[in-house]
């Protein structure tokens, strides 16, 4: 999903993919997270079998199929319900097994937490290698601009066939909150300006930029573009404030 940045990079939170580094644990655990998201995906298409659509165009089954017409409402329920209980039992299974802790559940010291647990690039909602909520969106650092790229499936969907305009403002607050590590530190969102210019297809490539403008004071500015297929879809500013404490994660204090 993402690519390293250079050592001092203060960016390296969302980009760093440390893979030498990675235990064959925390590999595996990427893995299941890709199949808990192709099993999102999968069952929030699953067709109850209230609608005759006909067949479809890809080939892929349909409750019309020779093969399965003879399936009543009770047959589909039955399933359903055997295949809830499957999920139930792996969630369950899942859930006995040790967690991170928190410090607002477990009142641990999350400053000793392992280095991987702490990482956006790990944990982010919209590019957390370990996420399973995350679309996941790729991003990388070209020099000062923060480049990303993702492809969103159904259960993004807001108009019919297009991308929801809350992820499309999500993956603009993530990819501005790292390109204002160009300025040397980092704030919290302050605003967050979104001009959507075009709809956002679904299942298609969508690219976005991201850069630093300037600073005053602890207010960092920066820009953002989402494009598809080359298209520009949607424009963002956006408005970073540095703590007047000084820092957060990996930024640095703001001048004087």
């Amino acid at each position: 999903m993402t690519e390293a940045a250079p050592k001092g990079d203060v960016r390296r939170a969302w980009l760093d993919e440390d893979e030498a580094n990675l235990s064959a644990a925390r590999i595996a655990k990427h893995r299941l997270v890709e199949q808990v998201r192709r099993l999102v995906d999968a069952t929030f298409q699953l067709d109850t079998g209230d609608a005759d659509y006909g067949p479809r165009r890809d080939g892929a089954p349909a409750w019309e199929d020779a093969g399965l017409s003879g399936a009543t409402d009770t047959d589909r329920a039955a399933e359903f319900m055997a295949l809830a209980a499957e999920a139930e039992a792996l969630a369950h299974r899942i859930g006995e097994l040790p967690r991170i802790p928190r410090a607002e559940v477990d009142g641990v010291d999350t400053s000793l937490a392992r280095r991987h647990d702490t990482l956006l690039v790990e944990r982010s909602t919209i590019n957390g290698r370990g996420n399973p909520l995350a679309p996941p969106v790729r991003m990388w650092a070209d020099g000062d601009v923060i480049r990303g790229e993702a492809y969103f499936t159904a259960p993004y969907e807001g108009p019919a066939g297009r991308v929801h305009g809350a992820w499309v403002a999500a993956c603009f607050d993530e990819l501005l909150g790292c390109a204002q590590g160009a300025s040397g530190a980092f704030g919290y969102t302050g605003t967050l300006t979104i001009t959507l210019r075009r709809a956002t297809p679904l299942y298609t490539k969508i690219t976005y930029e991201a850069g630093f403008s300037h600073r005053e004071g602890r207010k960092i500015h920066g820009w953002g573009r989402c494009y598809a297929d080359g298209v520009l879809t949607a424009e963002a500013s956006g408005v970073f404030v540095v703590p007047s404490a000084g820092r957060i994660g990996h930024g640095t204090p703001p001048p004087g």
